[in-house]
C-alpha cells in the first residue's frame, strides 16, 4: 500500500470524488462521499490511476438507497 501521494495525486482523487458526487447528487460533507473517498484510497493505493480510471473502477459503487420517511421504523404503540 502506498504511504504518501504527491500533490498531482491527491488533485486527481479530489477531481474522481468530486465528479463521482456530482453524479450521484451526494455532498461531499456526507457519510456517502466519505464511503466513497476511502473507495479511491483504496484504489489509489493499489496502483496509481487517472481520474478517468477511477472513476471507472467506481462504477459499481453506489450510493446506499436513500430511506423514505414511510420507511423509518416506528415507535411502538400502547
Amino acid at each position: 500500500m502506498r504511504q504518501a501521494y504527491s500533490p498531482d495525486d491527491v488533485d486527481v482523487m479530489r477531481g474522481a470524488l468530486d465528479i463521482w458526487c456530482a453524479l450521484h447528487n451526494v455532498g461531499k460533507d456526507g457519510a456517502e462521499a466519505n464511503r466513497a473517498a476511502k473507495r479511491i484510497l483504496d484504489l489509489m493505493g493499489r496502483k496509481r490511476c487517472s481520474c478517468d480510471e477511477l472513476l471507472a473502477q467506481l462504477g459499481d459503487f453506489r450510493p446506499d438507497p436513500r430511506r423514505k420517511p414511510s420507511d423509518e421504523p416506528r415507535g411502538r404503540m400502547y
